[in-house]
């Protein structure tokens, strides 16, 4: 009896012991993530014909340049470097699946533009684009659906970036913390981004025109 007392003792003690490893509190640069996202969009996104270009943007139009990065003290003495955005980019640049995600949501620019300029699709609260038409023409729905693996394979890399910079495991448990945030930080690049008179759907799922 006193053997199987002692041995769930210390099963116990291993569970509580794993849990411990898997939880793991990553922390995420939210500004610096940010700057992240605009120098990759800025250097990857691209029109057919080479000439830079951000969404929501005509291609004579140059974007504005990005203001400075504010670093905040925190308590990890590596997340206090300098760079810090500049380490991240440099990180997703190194994922050849991201970088060919950023090049077609370039390539596709004038596509999502027309469409979100007609009100057929607006910019979701989850970073993609979504129909707010019942029907799409089979093009159109290609290139909504195009667009959004597209951006998922992109937020996907940046929570991928966020870990890896944090010298931690790249767990799903851990990717799974971590997204929520990197949605966040894109779903507000993309709002911000976004034309006068496009359609943009809040926190609460409710539609309105910027």
């Amino acid at each position: 009896m006193k053997k199987r007392i002692k041995f769930a003792g210390f099963a116990s003690l291993l569970i509580i012991a794993a849990c411990a490893v898997i939880t793991v509190n990553i922390y995420f640069p939210e500004k610096e993530v940010k700057e992240a996202y605009k120098a990759l969009e800025k250097e990857l996104m691209t029109d057919q014909k080479g000439v830079d270009q951000m969404p929501g943007t005509k291609p004579d139009e140059k974007p504005k340049p990005e203001s400075s990065i504010h670093f905040e003290l925190v308590t990890r003495a590596y997340a206090q470097e300098a760079g810090m955005a500049e380490r991240i980019a440099e990180i997703v640049k190194k994922m050849p699946d991201v970088v060919d995600a950023y090049k077609g949501m370039g390539a596709r620019i004038a596509d999502t533009d027309r469409l979100r300029d007609s009100g057929s699709v607006g910019e979701g609260n989850n970073g993609l684009l979504s129909p707010r038409e019942k029907t799409l023409s089979p093009a159109d729905k290609k290139i909504v659906d195009m667009e959004n693996e597209n951006r998922q394979t992109v937020i996907k890399g940046m929570a991928k970036a966020i870990i890896r910079v944090n010298r931690a495991q790249e767990t799903p448990e851990n990717l799974k913390q971590v997204t929520p945030q990197a949605t966040e930080q894109f779903t507000g690049i993309r709002r911000d981004a976004a034309k006068k008179g496009w359609w943009i759907q809040d926190a609460n799922g409710n539609w309105g025109r910027k």
